[in-house]
C-alpha cells in the first residue's frame, strides 16, 4: 500500500495552497458523497487515513488520501484546479498519477457540485479570445517558447533537451489519402514499451522527420521559428542547410550560442534575439515546434504569418503541435485553468480544425498532410515522468522544493493522460507556399 507522509508547504511561496475555504462544509461533503458513490463505476479505489476505503479492492486506479477534508473542499471550491493543488500540497498520492487525472478529471469537470474555473476563464467550449501576446509599443509581441528553466528541462528530458514528442523506432505506419487530397500518416503504438535510453535517438528521429517534411537539405535556407534548446536547428545545420533561428529569452540565447559553438555549428546557424516577426529575407523552409505552448492560437498565427511572408514559391512549412481533435473537452479546459496558474497562460490547446482553418485562410499556404504520432508522444511523456521521479534529489539540490516537484509531476501526468485518453493529439503538419505570381504572370517573362 502507498503511504502518504505529512507534507510541509511554505505558504509564503505557495499562498494558494493554504487551507481552502469550506473545509468540512456542506459543499465539500456533497462532493465526497458523490465521489464515493461513483468509485466502482469509475474503476477507482480511494484509501482513507483511518484504513477505510471506497471502491473495489482490485480497482485499476488507486489513490490514497492523507487529508480528505481539504481534498473535498478543494474539489468543491476549485474543481480540477483544486485536484492539482491538493496534489501539490501533498494531500493525496498514487502510484499512477496519469491514471488518476484521466479518471477524476472528466468526473470533476462534469460534476455540478465541483467548481469550474476553466469554464469561467475560457468558456465551456474551451476557447477564449485567441491571443496570449503582450503589448510592446503597440504591436503584440508573442512569446512562442516556454519559460521553463533549462535546469528543470535537463532533469526530465534526454541529452537533446527536446520537449516535443519523440518518434520511436518500432510501430507500424499507415497512410491514408483524405477526401480533401491531404495525406495522413498514422504511427501505431510502439511494438514494445520504450526505455529511457531510447529517448535520445527517438527525439533525433522526430526532428529529422519534421525537417524532411519541410524539405530541409543541403543548401536550403531554413528558418527554425522555435529552436527549443537547440536540437532542431543543429539537425538542420548538419544536413547542410543555412539556418536562421531566434529566441526571445536572453538565458536561452546564451545557452543556444554555447551549444552551437560546442558542436562546431555556429558558422552554419545564425542566431538572434527576437521572434519570427523580426525575421527578414526569403527561406525555403519554416519549421516550428509547439509555437502555441505559451501563446496559444497567437503563437501559431505568428508562425503562419512568417511562413506566408518569407517562404519562396514551393517552400514548405512544418509544425509539430499538440492539438485537440475538436473543441477541447471540459476536462482539458479545466486542466488548462490549473496550467494557466502554474505552467503557462496559453489556455486550452488549439483544436485541429482551428489550426487547419488558419492555414486555409492564408492566401499562400496550402495544407499537404500530417503525421499523427500521439501514442509515441504519450510514451515520451511517460519516460519524462520516470526520469523526473528518479532525479528528485537532483531537483532538490537545484532549489526546486517538494511542492514545485509535485507541481511538475502533475503537469507531465496531465499531458500523458490527455494523450492516452484521446483528449489530445500529437501531429506534425506540413503545408506548401503557393506561387505569388498570378495566372497572367505565368510563365514569367525574362
Amino acid at each position: 500500500m502507498v503511504r502518504l507522509e505529512p507534507q510541509t508547504v511554505d505558504l509564503d511561496r505557495w499562498p494558494a495552497l493554504a487551507e481552502p475555504d469550506g473545509t468540512g462544509g456542506q459543499a465539500a461533503g456533497e462532493v465526497a458523497q458523490a465521489l464515493r458513490r461513483s468509485t466502482r463505476e469509475l474503476g477507482l479505489r480511494i484509501d482513507y487515513p483511518d484504513s477505510t476505503a471506497a471502491g473495489e479492492y482490485d480497482a485499476p486506479v488507486r489513490m490514497v488520501l492523507g487529508n480528505p477534508e481539504r481534498f473535498w473542499a478543494r474539489l468543491a471550491s476549485a474543481g480540477v484546479l483544486g485536484l492539482g493543488e491538493s496534489y501539490m500540497a501533498g494531500e493525496w498520492t498514487t502510484t499512477d498519477l496519469g491514471a488518476v487525472i484521466g479518471t477524476l478529471g472528466p468526473w470533476i469537470a462534469g460534476n455540478a457540485d465541483c467548481a469550474h474555473p476553466g469554464e469561467r476563464a475560457y468558456g465551456r467550449e474551451g476557447r477564449g479570445t485567441p491571443g496570449g501576446g503582450r503589448r510592446r509599443g503597440g504591436p503584440v509581441a508573442v512569446e512562442l517558447e516556454d519559460s521553463v528553466p533549462g535546469a528543470l528541462t535537463s532533469l526530465y528530458t534526454d541529452e537533446t533537451m527536446s520537449t516535443s514528442g519523440a518518434v520511436f523506432a518500432s510501430g507500424a505506419r499507415t497512410r491514408t489519402r483524405m477526401e480533401d487530397g491531404t495525406d495522413v500518416v498514422h504511427l501505431e503504438v510502439p511494438a514494445s514499451p520504450p526505455r529511457r535510453n531510447d529517448l535520445g535517438d527517438a527525439q533525433r528521429r522526430s526532428a529529422d522527420t519534421l525537417l524532411s517534411l519541410a524539405g530541409v537539405g543541403a543548401g536550403s535556407r531554413a528558418l527554425v521559428a522555435t529552436p527549443g534548446w537547440g536540437e532542431l536547428p543543429m539537425r538542420a545545420a548538419e544536413r547542410g542547410a543555412h539556418v536562421r533561428t531566434m529566441t526571445a529569452s536572453t538565458e536561452r540565447l546564451s545557452a543556444l550560442g554555447s551549444r552551437f559553438a560546442a558542436a562546431g555549428l555556429d558558422d552554419e546557424i545564425t542566431l538572434f534575439l527576437g521572434g519570427p516577426a523580426d525575421a527578414r529575407g526569403t527561406v525555403d523552409a519554416v519549421v516550428a515546434v509547439d509555437p502555441g505552448v505559451t501563446a496559444g492560437f497567437a503563437g501559431y498565427a505568428e508562425v503562419l504569418d512568417a511562413a506566408e511572408r518569407l517562404l519562396a514559391d514551393g517552400g514548405r512549412l512544418a509544425i509539430a503541435a499538440v492539438v485537440s481533435a475538436e473543441r477541447p473537452r471540459p476536462a482539458v479546459v479545466e486542466l488548462a485553468a490549473w496550467g494557466s496558474r502554474y505552467v503557462s497562460e496559453a489556455g486550452p490547446v488549439v483544436s485541429w480544425t482551428e489550426l487547419v482553418a488558419a492555414i486555409e485562410r492564408s492566401p499562400r499556404l496550402q495544407l499537404l498532410g500530417r503525421i499523427e504520432s500521439t501514442s509515441h508522444h504519450a510514451e515520451t511523456v511517460r519516460l519524462w515522468s520516470e526520469t523526473f521521479a528518479h532525479r528528485g534529489r537532483d531537483a532538490a539540490a537545484l532549489g526546486f522544493d517538494a511542492v514545485y516537484r509535485r507541481m511538475w509531476a502533475f503537469h507531465l501526468a496531465s499531458l500523458e493522460a490527455g494523450l492516452h485518453r484521446g483528449w489530445l493529439e500529437s501531429v506534425q503538419v506540413v503545408a506548401t507556399a503557393k506561387s505569388t505570381l498570378t495566372r497572367r504572370e505565368w510563365p514569367p517573362t525574362s
